[in-house]
């Protein structure tokens, strides 16, 4: 009965030295958990509308940013498919940038969406406009766009790969690695004409 136990615990601890450092390394590479969108950036009520702002990317870069927008009505949460949904940015250094989102840029049609090039860092006003019929809402909200990240930490995914492979290769083989049998030297030395014993 012990043997059966022992064996047991040395088959279940062998798994764990496969799994462990596979996990471990898949750690690093869980990203955030999104909605359909990306990542909520405000979500404002403004009767009759509750505006959602989604990004793909967060935090926000200098360079293409994709913003998308929800809009609800209040009363019955349900999306509106028919408005006219408008984005406007200004840079605290007077950069200005307006845009439309459109149903026909998205991907997920209940949502409006548009790519805005954000040409630098630093804090940001945002204010969405909403018009259906004549019905008009309007949310202000802050953003912060970060410094470009160095083109190292871009691509650390991409460079880590190789040597990670590499790792894991030299730890499959010292797992696989057959215990010293000395019959088998024995016949080697034979076979050479070499002396391996004292």
């Amino acid at each position: 009965m012990m043997s059966i136990r022992k064996t047991y615990e040395r088959i279940l601890c062998h798994r764990w030295c496969y799994l462990l450092p596979v996990l471990l390394l898949l750690l690093p590479l869980i990203n955030t958990a999104r909605a359909d969108g990306g990542v909520v950036l405000c979500r404002r009520k403004a009767t009759p509308f509750d505006i959602t702002v989604f990004s793909a990317e967060m935090p926000l870069r200098p360079g293409p940013a994709d913003l998308s927008v929800l809009v609800e009505q209040t009363q019955e949460h349900s999306p509106i498919l028919n408005a006219q949904v408008l984005i406007e940015l200004e840079h605290e250094a007077e950069v200005i940038i307006r845009t439309e989102a459109t149903r026909s840029q998205a991907r997920n049609k209940l949502l409006y969406c548009t790519l805005i090039n954000l040409p630098a860092a630093g804090p940001w006003k945002m204010k969405v406009l909403v018009r259906r019929g004549n019905d008009a809402a309007e949310i202000l909200s802050d953003l912060v766009v970060l410094p470009p990240r160095p083109v190292l930490l871009s691509y650390w995914q991409l460079i880590a790969a190789p040597p990670l492979i590499m790792t894991l290769f030299v730890f499959n083989q010292w797992l696989r690695r057959k215990p010293f049998n000395s019959q088998s030297t024995t016949r080697i030395a034979r076979a050479t004409g070499l002396n391996f014993e004292g």
